[in-house]
């Protein structure tokens, strides 16, 4: 083989079997839920769970006795699930990590509306236009995505969060300088 269809198979080969490394995509992780959806979860599943159970426990009928309490079974599993499972500390840490990395994507970005103000006297409110000041050792996160920037002439707000978190961080320069976190 020559060096020419090596390349060629070298490419084909990274193609199909490892995109992101030629599309140079990162993986952000996967979307964690909200945590209050666990509770929700877990409060639900055991009222279900009772509701199929007392029935079950006081009818005199085999049949319907064994039905019911069979079913109770299914919403107790998952309240099992949920609270011996499900691992909250890791997922505690995996949302604290995202939401860093969208505070300093913010961080960047108040770094930018400093110099701007500086140059030009007041901040800016387009995102495109904010994207080119963009500098500082971080830049943007490809996996952080920019919600809203408002400016006005004296303050600005800019919400971001983190593709796989379900939070969102918020900066606003009104709590001080505009490098403070609000």
């Amino acid at each position: 083989m020559n060096a020419k269809s090596n390349q060629i198979f070298f490419l084909l080969f990274f193609l199909f079997f490892i995109p992101n490394v030629v599309f140079g995509q990162t993986t952000c992780g996967e979307k964690i839920p909200a945590m209050g959806i666990f509770d929700q979860i877990s409060q639900y599943a055991l009222w279900l769970a009772l509701a199929l159970m007392i029935p079950g426990i006081l009818l005199d009928q085999t049949l319907w006795k064994r039905i019911l309490l069979f079913l109770a079974l299914v919403p107790f599993i998952g309240w099992v699930y949920v609270n011996f499972f499900v691992d909250y500390n890791g997922l505690k840490k995996q949302i604290f990590t995202h939401n860093a990395m969208a505070e300093a994507t913010l961080a960047n970005i108040a770094e930018a509306q400093d110099r701007y103000k500086s140059e030009q006297g007041t901040y800016i409110g387009d995102l495109r236009k904010l994207y080119s000041h963009i500098g500082g050792a971080g830049g943007m996160n490809e996996c952080v995505k920019i919600l809203n920037v408002s400016a006005g002439f004296d303050h600005w707000r800019a919400e971001a969060g983190h593709i796989s978190s379900p939070d969102t961080v918020v900066w606003d320069s009104r709590a001080g300088t505009s490098l403070k976190k609000g």
